[in-house]
């Protein structure tokens, strides 16, 4: 009886093992809004930030961190981009402390103040000067940046758009228009 018992105890774990792997993956598709809204829109005001600014038509508003105070899906010839702009308390954190964190986010080594300095593209907004940066990894040109810092009496807008090397070229223009109509509403 104990042999029939250890034989039908291997039969079934041979039966139970299996070679395929039973994991399953699946590929769902990226759903996109078509609010009319949306693309519309050409101004846009948050709600709490007291900001507003001109965007272009092509700039979808996304969902973003709770850090931002705005985001925008960036559409260029052969993709899509991310632009965050962000609100710090003071200097948030400093020029080199950013520019160079960003650097270091696509690959590139830190670099001193005056050779940052010596980068910076000098803009002015609706509500004071600002500095685009650009920043590029000619050895990765899947991931750079256009920054710009713009330092306000309290606090200092962080505008940052991710894109690739050519998308950062193609969007270099109308990054500069957007940052140039930042204001601050005082009826918000």
């Amino acid at each position: 009886m104990t042999k029939q018992i250890i034989l039908l105890f291997l039969v079934f774990l041979m039966l139970s093992c299996d070679s395929n792997n039973h994991i399953r993956t699946y590929h769902l598709p990226k759903i996109h809004h078509t609010n009319n809204e949306t693309f519309q829109t050409k101004s846009q005001k948050p709600q709490l930030s007291g900001f507003t600014w001109e965007k272009p038509d092509s700039w979808i508003p996304s969902q973003g961190s709770s850090m931002r105070i705005a985001s925008f899906d960036v559409p260029f010839s052969t993709g899509m981009g991310d632009l965050s702009v962000m609100e710090l308390g003071g200097d948030g954190g400093g020029l080199v402390a950013n520019v160079n964190r960003w650097r270091g986010q696509i690959g590139l080594e830190p670099l001193e103040e005056s050779e940052i300095r010596a980068q910076a593209q000098p803009g002015e907004s609706k509500i004071g000067p600002y500095e685009i940066f650009q920043l590029i990894n000619d050895s990765n040109s899947d991931t750079a940046m256009l920054t710009a810092i713009l330092p306000m009496n309290n606090s200092t807008l962080y505008i940052k758009l991710t894109a690739s090397k050519d998308g950062i070229i193609d969007l270099e223009k109308d990054f500069k228009t957007f940052c140039s109509s930042i204001k601050h509403d005082t009826n918000i």
